[in-house]
């Protein structure tokens, strides 16, 4: 099946940037805890992922997520093409806080440093990077 959707490339929030190499570190750590789950690594440990990214969710929510009916935090580790599902009624913010190699692309277009993707639907992602993906649910 062919995807056409192309999400929003958008600039990430000055103050949420700085946070980004502590997540990054930790994400690389075994504390992390990585495990497959539909062939795409996902971090387990999902209550110190909370706690390390605490400042920068912070910062990065208020300025793009207004009046979600509820927000979840997840992270993936990337290194072949994958298509990143998103379930009805909701919206991923991937944010790349780690390239390991190489560059990272959404549907063909290349996601610069400093960038995250808005999706409301599923998109073809490529690279071989760490990311931390915020869930937003839409009310209504």
């Amino acid at each position: 099946m062919a995807y056409s959707n192309t999400p929003d490339i958008k600039l990430l929030p000055q103050g949420a940037i700085a946070e980004i190499p502590k997540i990054a570190e930790w994400l690389q750590s075994k504390e992390a805890e990585f495990k497959i789950v539909d062939d795409i690594e996902i971090c387990k440990n999902s209550n110190d992922l909370a706690k390390v990214a605490d400042k920068f969710l912070k910062k990065f929510a208020k300025e793009v997520t207004p009046n979600p009916s509820q927000n979840r935090l997840t992270a993936i580790y990337l290194d072949q093409p994958t298509i990143v599902p998103i379930d009805q009624g909701w919206i991923v913010d991937l944010i790349p806080v780690h390239v390991v190699e190489g560059i990272v692309t959404v549907e063909g277009r290349q996601l610069d440093k400093g960038h995250y993707l808005h999706m409301k639907e599923e998109a073809w992602v490529s690279g071989d990077f760490y990311a931390v993906l915020l869930l937003t649910e839409l009310r209504g």
